[in-house]
């Protein structure tokens, strides 16, 4: 049998008999997790999803399904995007390592010495630096809910989630490299979306995303987050689509050694943090959230914004993972179901 004869049996048997590997090993017909996924969406009340899967460091499996916007019957494919959320984390933190890997930043010098904060009173700030940023452990808060951010913690002390962090984080790389929010996302294009082949990768909302953005929905309510979309916004600003975060999350895996850091716990998540009693978490890494499935030690990151819930678990050890965007706000569940069916 030629080379041609060959490509044309595997590309009829993937259309005909499609199936890819669970965690385990064990086969899913495509068919049979397309009704998975159908019952899921139903019971959790979402609208639109795109979803992606990885065996063996490559995209084995990318659908979307049902639709980016119900009024006007648009409907979900691998090109709609979706508000990325706090799924923009991991991939500002690769940026960052990138960035400390060439010696452009110090991931341990104080960031006051690169500049110094406008919305910290507390000396504490000039304990800070990038490191615990990316593992969430300078003792800020989420959000801060006045104009001067207060301290929850001593910074290095134990875990805080922190999209405030991630903000001031973002405008010292800015301001080292004579940038402002408007404009640093050209820079991140430069150093990390172009080199990863990562194509309409964006922290702010360009015209060919926003003509193909997903309507964001809470039950059955149109819902729209009121905020500047053309400042870079490293805790939740990027706009993306199952097949181009997969993407993202192979290279990744593949470029493991360049980015240690992303896949060695910093802190160790206390018994009762909220964080460990809502979704299993053991530890934070630089980036990432370590997480136990029968006995294996996988890596996770989740995000919400107003409409828009998104989720990834990798496992580099068998280059193994999903990635999930929906339209619908604060579908958690949507994790566990998916963990559930992958990893039996």
């Amino acid at each position: 049998m030629n080379t041609k004869l060959i490509f044309l049996f595997i590309l009829f048997s993937q259309t005909v008999f499609g199936q890819f590997r669970t965690f385990s090993g064990k086969s899913i017909s495509n068919k049979k997790f397309d009704t998975l996924i159908g019952k899921a969406m139903d019971s959790l009340g979402v609208h639109g999803m795109s979803i992606a899967v990885i065996n063996n460091g490559k995209i084995v499996y990318c659908k979307g399904y049902g639709f980016s916007n119900v009024a006007q019957s648009e409907r979900v494919d691998n090109r709609t995007f979706f508000e990325a959320a706090s799924l923009s984390k991991p991939v500002f933190a690769s940026f960052v390592l990138t960035l400390a890997n060439e010696n452009k930043i110090d991931l341990n010098k104080p960031l006051y010495e690169y500049l110094p904060p406008t919305n910290m009173i507390d000396e504490r700030y000039k304990k800070i630096n990038a490191a615990m940023v990316l593992s969430h452990t300078t003792g800020l808060p989420n959000w801060s809910e006045s104009d001067t951010i207060n301290f929850l913690y001593n910074p290095g002390e134990k875990f805080s989630y922190s999209g405030e962090a991630y903000t001031y984080l973002a405008k010292v790389i800015a301001k080292q490299n004579n940038l402002t929010l408007e404009t640093l996302d050209n820079y991140f294009q430069s150093e990390l979306a172009k080199k990863f082949g990562l194509k309409d990768f964006h922290f702010i909302l360009t015209p060919t995303i926003k003509n193909k953005l997903a309507t964001g929905y809470q039950d059955s309510s149109v819902v729209y987050d009121d905020r500047d979309r053309n400042r870079f916004d490293s805790a939740g600003g990027l706009y993306a689509n199952a097949s181009t975060y997969a993407k993202f999350l192979t290279q990744l895996m593949k470029r493991e050694d360049l980015f240690n850091d992303m896949f060695v716990p910093r802190i160790d998540l206390e018994s009762n943090d909220i964080v460990k009693e809502i979704f299993g978490i053991e530890a934070w890494t630089s980036g990432l959230a370590v997480i136990k499935i029968k006995n294996s030690v996988n890596f996770w990151h989740g995000g919400n914004n107003l409409g828009f819930t998104s989720s990834f678990m990798i496992n580099p050890e068998k280059k193994f993972g999903y990635v999930f965007f929906t339209n619908a706000d604060q579908c958690n569940g949507m994790k566990k179901i998916l963990e559930d069916i992958l990893w039996q």
